[in-house]
């Protein structure tokens, strides 16, 4: 692999990884609202698990490679 492109691999699992730890945090947030929440807090909660999904799955792969 070139230097070049193991540059650009660590520098988007980086990024993977910091988006990652953000939506962990406002997880929390969701998390200790507890009973407190709305319907579209809960939608929000989902579509986050979903990307958190989409994020290992790449992660994996780049690091597979």
């Amino acid at each position: 692999m070139a230097d070049g492109d193991d540059a650009e691999k660590k520098a988007r699992i980086a990024a993977l990884s910091e988006e990652m730890d953000g939506i962990h945090f406002v997880n929390s947030l969701y998390w200790q609202r507890g009973e407190a929440v709305t319907s579209q807090a809960r939608a929000n909660y989902q579509r986050r698990l979903d990307r958190l999904e989409e994020i290992r799955a790449e992660l994996a792969q780049l690091r597979s490679t």
